[in-house]
């Protein structure tokens, strides 16, 4: 299965590119989302578990890990990977001046595991649009936003 991308004109992002600059871009193109309902529904359809019995578990994983989160540990989730609070700050010459006002809003940073990873070597794409041959891109026919090719 190949990853769909579209080409998108942008700000040419290139060191030393001149005011106005514009170079084309890969934009992945997603197809639609798959729900919590849509992943507990196809869990229970390879297991022996019901759909019930799905969502309560990851319900309660999900509060288990909020916890744990929350007293600032690092969640190893198997083979999905590992979730951490991070946050920084502006930094101040002397520990005196520093205010727990200068720290940046939290994060939940996500670090894939190994199935996860490996899942990305398998990745290939395929370009749409009116052209895909051609080097200038092209639309799906759709209507585009702005910008997009």
């Amino acid at each position: 299965m190949s990853i769909k991308y579209k080409l998108v004109l942008r700000k040419d992002l290139s060191k030393g590119a001149a005011e106005g600059d514009k170079k084309y871009y890969a934009s992945v193109n997603n197809n639609g989302t798959f729900s919590f309902d849509d992943l507990c529904e196809s869990v229970s359809a390879i297991s022996t578990a019901s759909r019930g019995d799905v969502l309560v578990v990851m319900d309660g994983a999900l509060s288990v890990m909020k916890n744990a989160l929350l007293r600032g540990e690092i969640v190893q989730f198997g083979e999905l990977g590992n979730f951490q609070i991070n946050t920084g700050s502006k930094g101040v010459a002397t520990a005196e001046e520093f205010k727990t006002n200068l720290i940046r809003k939290a994060r939940i940073i996500f670090r894939p595991g190994a199935l996860l990873k490996d899942t990305l070597g398998k990745v290939n794409y395929k370009r749409i649009g009116k052209d895909a041959a051609s080097s200038e891109g092209g639309g799906s026919g759709e209507e585009e936003r702005p910008g997009e090719l």
